[in-house]
C-alpha cells in the first residue's frame, strides 16, 4: 500500500478509498465482505475522531477561525464544514479531551483497540475522577481494552478505580452516619419501589456504577436515562 507523501495526498486517498466503498454494490458483495467493511469503517471512524480531534485542537489554540472572520471554532464548523451546531459541539468536545485524555486519543489513533463510542464512554468515567488521576485511569482502561476486556469488564474496573480514589472515611474524626437508610418494598404484581438516603461515599459510588453500566448501547438504545439506570442497577446486582 502506497504511503502518502503529504497532508492533501492522504486527504485525497482517504475520500477516494471512501468513495469507492460509497459507490460499490453491497448486494455483490459476501457476507464475509459486508462484514469486513463494516469493521474497518468503524477502525477508520475511530483514527478520524483522533485525527479530527488532534487538528482541531491545534486550530483552536491557534486561531486559525480568525482568519476567515469567524469568531469562533463553532461558528467556523458551521459555516464551513456544514455542520450542525450540536455536531460542531461534538467535534470540539473530542478537541478538549485530546488534550485531557492523550492516551485515549492516541488508543484511537490506532484504530484497533477503541471505537469512537466506547472511547468517549471512558473519558466521561475518568472525568469523574481527581484530575491527578485521570491519566493513570485512561492506561489502566486502555491497557484493559488492548487486552480484550469487554464493555462490563471495563464498567466495573472504571467504578473500582473511582472508588478507591474516594477519601478515606476513616480520616473523619466523627462520622455521622445515623441518617443512613435504605428501603425496598414490593408494590401491585411484585413491582418495587427503591427508596432511602446515603451517605456521600455510597452515594457516589453508586453513581459511579450506575453511570459506568448504563451508557447508551448505540443509535437504536431507545431507552430513558431512569430506564437504563434500572437495568444497570440489575446488571450491577447480578
Amino acid at each position: 500500500m502506497a504511503t502518502p507523501a503529504s497532508t492533501q495526498q492522504a486527504l485525497d486517498m482517504v475520500l477516494a478509498g471512501l468513495s469507492y466503498l460509497a459507490a460499490a454494490d453491497p448486494t455483490a458483495l459476501t457476507a464475509q465482505a459486508h462484514a469486513d467493511c463494516l469493521q474497518t469503517l468503524e477502525q477508520a471512524g475511530a483514527i478520524t475522531t483522533a485525527a479530527r480531534a488532534r487538528i482541531l485542537a491545534a486550530f483552536t489554540t491557534g486561531h486559525g477561525y480568525a482568519a476567515d472572520a469567524d469568531y469562533s471554532p463553532t461558528s467556523w464548523l458551521i459555516h464551513r464544514t456544514k455542520v450542525t451546531k450540536a455536531a460542531a459541539r461534538g467535534h470540539l468536545g473530542w478537541a478538549r479531551r485530546a488534550a485531557a485524555h492523550p492516551q485515549v486519543i492516541a488508543a484511537l489513533a490506532g484504530g484497533t483497540v477503541l471505537s469512537e463510542s466506547m472511547a468517549r464512554t471512558i473519558c466521561g468515567w475518568t472525568d469523574k475522577l481527581p484530575e491527578s488521576c485521570r491519566d493513570a485511569a485512561d492506561a489502566i482502561l486502555v491497557a484493559a481494552a488492548r487486552a480484550g476486556a469487554r464493555q462490563d469488564d471495563l464498567a466495573a474496573l472504571a467504578a473500582e478505580i473511582y472508588a478507591r480514589s474516594l477519601p478515606d472515611p476513616d480520616d473523619d474524626p466523627e462520622p455521622d452516619f445515623e441518617d443512613r437508610k435504605l428501603r425496598v418494598q414490593t408494590t401491585f404484581a411484585g413491582a418495587g419501589v427503591i427508596a432511602g438516603d446515603l451517605t456521600p461515599e455510597y452515594a457516589a459510588v453508586v453513581t459511579a456504577v450506575l453511570d459506568a453500566l448504563s451508557a447508551p448501547m448505540g443509535a437504536e438504545d431507545t431507552r430513558t436515562r431512569d430506564q437504563r439506570y434500572h437495568d444497570a442497577l440489575e446488571d450491577a446486582m447480578r
